[in-house]
């Protein structure tokens, strides 16, 4: 190649660079366990985008199939179901007291963690289960009371992300749209799908 011609090549990939999207950011994927948090249920089934004012969430499984996992007290199987999906997000992860967890959510906690309604959705069975949504800077925390509490989002890139998929069981249509954006279960409860992204 000769030198001028070298120049132009290398000076037209250095404008394209720049003329790139701002704030175009990679998404950072991981596992989601198995109910209970023992062995892989799908990998790369978590993704996450990091923008300087927000966080994108996904989660795409196969659809867990009725009658055959864990279920939140007071729910039962039938077809179809209801999903939703939480990101429990711990702004200042290196001030949680130990792994982050439940302690450090709330505006009391160093972390000031916060727990996020991403979304919900009816599945039938087969296929694939996808939930997606965004938390931006500012949002409050997405569920009531004695629930989940939290904290605002504040630092979308610095913090840490849990991913939970929780089954509603079978779909009463009388709770519709509410339940979409309900929690159920507890992380005791054995019934939660987690992915956890750490910074």
């Amino acid at each position: 190649m000769r030198p001028r011609t070298a120049a132009a090549f290398v000076a037209t990939l250095l404008v394209m660079a720049l003329a790139a999207p701002a704030g175009a950011a990679a998404p950072e994927q991981v596992d989601i366990m198995n109910q209970g948090g023992v062995g892989v249920y799908a990998e790369d089934a978590v993704s996450v985008v990091r923008q300087p004012n927000s966080l994108q969430v996904k989660a795409s499984v196969p659809t867990p199939q009725p009658g055959t996992y864990v279920y939140a007290p007071g729910t039962v199987a039938g077809s179809p179901e209801v999903f939703t999906l939480w990101a429990f997000v711990f702004n200042y992860p290196d001030l949680c007291d130990g792994p982050c967890d439940g302690n450090d959510l709330g505006l009391g906690a160093e972390a000031l963690g916060g727990a996020y309604n991403v979304g919900g959705h009816v599945a039938g069975a087969g296929g694939q289960l996808t939930i997606t949504g965004h938390i931006n800077v500012g949002d409050p925390a997405g569920a009531p009371p004695p629930i989940f509490v939290g904290a605002p989002l504040e630092s979308p890139s610095t913090a840490e992300i849990h991913v939970a998929l929780a089954p509603h069981g079978a779909l009463d249509p009388s709770t519709l749209p509410g339940e979409l954006s309900m929690p159920v279960g507890n992380p005791g409860c054995g019934c939660w799908w987690v992915g956890v992204l750490i910074p």
